[in-house]
């Protein structure tokens, strides 16, 4: 049986954005916007201007909404970015040169000495310093502009990381909380349009509609092929913010030892 073409809600392809989301949530149920309207407490009129008029919601409208989707706190959280206006991006060379002035290499240097991945990460997950360990783990990490989503497309990535699908889907979700708070930066749009002409990066953001993570902490660990070993080495990763630099996280990797040959 043949169903019409509004039976199949629209993906959410672009840049985050408020009002598309808020439709897109209108289609997959399948929802006109006057029943919205009706259920959730809000005039037609005012649904139709924030929508057609890309107004934004006051507190009132925009807590019924929430609430009518049955929204995530985290997907709330995401929504309130995307009514903020977009941050501007510092550039990586200047983080890196905060980095420098913080002696950060001393850091890396030490964390080498014991067998510990360390990084130091931008908001759009690019690498601006690592340790040794860090570049061994992630081979051909300077051919994807030391971008570890763009890195995760690589066909080393895919030899490296075991359930090398599962997470690309969760780079995919840490991604779109990012952009979304950086969305209008040039330096945010030229990342997602690069990524969006990779096929596989296209299937899991489209694939991953208004999914989004904003904890840091990883509850499982990230399994590599190594070779040498008879098992995929289980990564156990530590991400935080950087208290001297709030737009850089540090990124530390635990690992037992034994299981690898160094």
């Amino acid at each position: 049986m043949m169903r019409p073409d509004w039976f199949n809600p629209p993906l959410l392809p672009g840049m985050p954005d408020f009002h598309d989301s808020v439709e897109y949530l209108r289609f997959s149920r399948n929802l006109s916007r006057e029943s919205i309207a009706h259920e959730a407490g809000i005039s037609v009129s005012r649904l139709n201007q924030l929508i057609l008029q890309r107004q934004i919601p006051g507190p009132k409208v925009f807590d019924r909404l929430v609430r009518f989707h049955g929204l995530s706190p985290a997907q709330r959280r995401h929504w309130e970015d995307l009514l903020q206006p977009s941050r501007p991006l510092v550039s990586a060379d200047e983080l890196r040169r905060r980095l420098i002035a913080h002696r950060v290499q001393d850091h890396l240097d030490v964390l080498d000495q014991h067998e510990i991945l360390g990084g130091y990460l931008d908001p759009l997950q690019t690498v601006l310093m690592g340790n040794e360990v860090l570049h061994r783990m992630m081979p051909g990490l300077d051919q994807a502009d030391y971008n570890i989503i763009r890195w995760m497309l690589t066909p080393a990535a895919r030899d490296r990381v075991h359930g090398w699908h599962g997470e690309l889907l969760g780079l995919a979700r840490n991604l779109r909380t990012a952009l979304g708070r950086y969305r209008d930066d040039p330096r945010a749009q030229e990342l997602f349009h690069t990524l969006r002409k990779d096929i596989a990066f296209r299937s899991a953001w489209d694939g991953t509609p208004m999914q989004v993570t904003y904890d840091l902490p990883r509850a499982t660990p990230m399994y590599l092929r190594i070779s040498g070993t008879s098992k995929p080495l289980a990564l156990n990763l530590e991400i935080n913010e950087y208290r001297a630099c709030s737009e850089v996280l540090i990124v530390h990797g635990l690992y037992s030892t034994p299981a690898i040959a160094c």
